[in-house]
């Protein structure tokens, strides 16, 4: 028996670098010129707003946990398995791969996720 949760992954190289430019935005809009940190100030949103944007899944089964993550909008899907913290595999989803227990397979755009014969859902 195996317990699933959806969680949304951060991207942390999107993330500080958001924040920097948010911060930098600020700065520049109060003490140079106002144009320019509007600039800085929307880059960064930008940037934090793109950093939320990978989904995942957190399978729980036995002592193990697996973390499926999943880059792309659209096909090919960048797919990231790693157990218990640690990489287990990495490589792109196109239209059906098995890697282990876990089965991926493209069903109306979206990638089917199953573990161990078990749909858990579609992502992203």
């Amino acid at each position: 028996m195996s317990s699933v949760r959806r969680v949304t992954a951060w991207r942390t190289g999107y993330l500080s670098i958001g924040v920097i430019f948010v911060l930098i935005g600020v700065l520049v809009g109060h003490y140079v010129e106002e144009l320019f940190g509007m600039f800085f100030g929307i880059f960064g949103l930008s940037l934090l707003f793109e950093a939320c944007r990978k989904s995942a899944l957190m399978v729980s089964s036995g002592k193990d946990e697996f973390k499926v993550i999943v880059r792309g909008r659209k096909p090919p899907f960048n797919v990231i398995i790693q157990k218990n913290g640690r990489p287990l595999w990495k490589g792109e989803v196109a239209d059906y791969v098995e890697v282990g227990d876990f089965y991926f397979d493209l069903v109306d755009g979206k990638l089917l996720v199953r573990f161990e014969g078990e749909p858990l859902g579609r992502l992203p």
